[in-house]
């Protein structure tokens, strides 16, 4: 008989740990949930969850006959369920792609070492009830995916420039809060800052582009360096799916000189999309080249005066208000982040 065991103290955390380190699999930092499988007193299993990402699935070779991935599974969801959750991913190696798709979840996207399926909804039926919500024609657009943690005149020239140059803009605002901005927002900031501009329509990535689900990584601090593998599920989530619902033909970036994490994710968008990427080059004020980091550190080292030269009107106001005075007491009090 298999005894499932939640992962609770320290100890059983090293041992998950070390278990995944046997068969060459590391431990990911979003990790808020954990069960261990045993047979008698041998562990034989595990998986976790990173809020509603399933991940980390293991089964000693051993076992892999014996049906432990659907225990697993049945686990996590029914986990998910008390929490009243019903939407959910999972995040594995494609040799268990059949596994999972045997137990009603659908593929969105795999690679080489990856596969991205989904339970509870699909990202087409998602994506196409986001078009109808913000009344997307089918013609051919361009977009712009932005942060702005916070909005700046970077951020407004690169809209701007695709909004010169493209008939109709989609300009996608990033969905994941983890940002010394919240989403809320950072959302209508640039729906202010835009709002000269007849030809954009801003709306969020939902849980699907620059998110934990689709790419962990992007959030993390500067000197855990991404690879081109972390990158690609969100690629090609955005190639297959994002393109096609919102006939997108151009994404506009900004121009990278900084971030070596964000260079590398332009990178490997140009690789895959070629002419598809328009790069346009960073805005610069009196030689110095304005980015978001910048602005948070000019917030960080209370040099609030100096903010205006860099940041739209809609940030400056933002930043004067209630809300504003929260995001730069909070920001004034810990160590600086990436995002």
């Amino acid at each position: 008989m298999f005894k499932i065991k939640e992962v609770i103290l320290e100890e059983e955390k090293l041992l998950l740990i070390g278990f995944l380190h046997q068969y060459g699999l590391d431990y990911e930092y979003d990790i808020n949930y954990s069960i261990l499988i045993y047979d008698e007193e041998k562990l034989i299993a595990t998986a976790s969850l990173a809020n509603n990402v399933m991940k980390c699935f293991l089964v000693a070779n051993e076992y892999k006959s014996k049906n432990i991935t659907s225990l697993l599974f049945e686990h996590l969801v029914n986990e998910l369920h008390q929490q009243e959750i019903n939407h959910y991913f999972v995040f594995t190696t494609p040799d268990n792609e059949k596994v999972f798709t045997s137990l009603n979840m659908k593929k969105i996207v795999i690679t080489m070492n990856t596969v991205l399926l989904e339970g509870g909804a699909h990202i087409d039926d998602v994506l196409a009830d986001l078009k109808n919500e913000y009344k997307i024609s089918n013609e051919k657009k361009a977009a712009v995916i932005i942060n702005a943690n916070p909005m700046t005149l970077g951020h407004l020239y690169l809209i701007e420039t695709a909004a010169k140059e493209n008939k109709e803009v989609l300009v996608f605002v990033v969905s994941e809060d983890l940002s010394s901005f919240p989403f809320i927002d950072r959302f209508e900031i640039i729906k202010e800052a835009t709002r000269h501009l007849d030809n954009i329509t801003v709306l969020p990535t939902l849980s699907y582009l620059v998110s934990k689900l689709t790419f962990p990584k992007y959030f993390l601090r500067e000197d855990q360096l991404i690879n081109d593998e972390q990158t690609l599920v969100d690629v090609l989530v955005y190639k297959e799916y994002y393109t096609k619902i919102f006939n997108i033909k151009k994404r506009y970036l900004g121009e990278e000189p900084f971030s070596f994490n964000t260079n590398k994710y332009n990178q490997v968008l140009k690789s895959y999309l070629g002419n598809h990427i328009v790069i346009v080059p960073r805005k610069e004020v009196m030689k110095n080249a304005i980015s978001a980091s910048l602005v948070r550190k000019l917030i960080k080292t209370n040099k609030l005066d100096k903010i205006k030269e860099y940041v739209p009107e809609a940030t400056c106001k933002y930043l004067q208000s209630g809300k504003g005075k929260k995001v730069i007491s909070i920001i004034q009090s810990k160590k600086l982040g990436r995002h």
